[in-house]
């Protein structure tokens, strides 16, 4: 699910690391250091493993629910296009009959417009509550991993002589090389895998 990968990637680039000199004989701290967010939803050994796996969770979870959206989304269409159909036909017919433009006459009780609408609510709450459930779900498969993940980066940062360590989106990887940042993603994945947490 694209938007939930978005979404976690958002979610991570919000946690920056700030290291401080904690080792006894750190490297001199640079400016700034970043590691690429999506390099980190990789699979080993590009990536960490963990955020694919907990997006994968994240997915699973929420797929029935996206499914009946979609389903009640294609209804609704359906029941548009059926609607707009005879509307269309009947306004060319009147049109063509007289050269005078008039509207078709609609149904005082319509079953396709109470069923649209019906299903319009349906959905709306639908969609409503797979919002609450994704932040719901994100809290506790991905935010877990992204919490680990932005410690570890500090750390990292700390040993690594960081002044400061970014988490970075694709968009903000330009202003960071710009600015001298160092891209340490491959160092960091190296480390992040060959050091597992206590």
């Amino acid at each position: 699910m694209r938007t939930i990968l978005l979404a976690a990637g958002c979610a991570l680039a919000a946690l920056s690391a700030t290291a401080g000199a904690q080792d006894a004989a750190p490297a001199a701290p640079t400016a700034s250091c970043y590691i690429e967010i999506q390099k980190l939803f990789g699979e080993p050994p590009s990536g960490i493993g963990e955020f694919g796996a907990a997006l994968r969770a994240l997915d699973t979870q929420l797929r029935p629910q996206v499914t009946e959206i979609n389903e009640l989304k294609a209804q609704i269409a359906r029941l548009e296009r059926r609607q707009a159909e005879p509307e269309a036909t009947s306004a060319q017919e009147a049109f063509e009959e007289d050269d005078a433009p008039r509207l078709p006459a609609l149904p005082a009780d319509d079953p396709n417009a109470a069923e649209l609408n019906r299903l319009s609510a349906q959905l709306e709450a639908k969609q409503a509550k797979l919002k609450q459930d994704y932040t719901a779900q994100q809290q506790a498969l991905v935010g877990p991993v992204q919490t680990r993940v932005s410690q570890r980066a500090a750390a990292f940062a700390s040993q690594r002589g960081c002044a400061q360590m970014k988490m970075a989106r694709a968009a903000d990887m330009a202003g960071l090389a710009s600015a001298g940042a160092t891209n340490v993603t491959a160092d960091f994945v190296t480390w992040y895998l060959a050091n597992p947490a206590a």
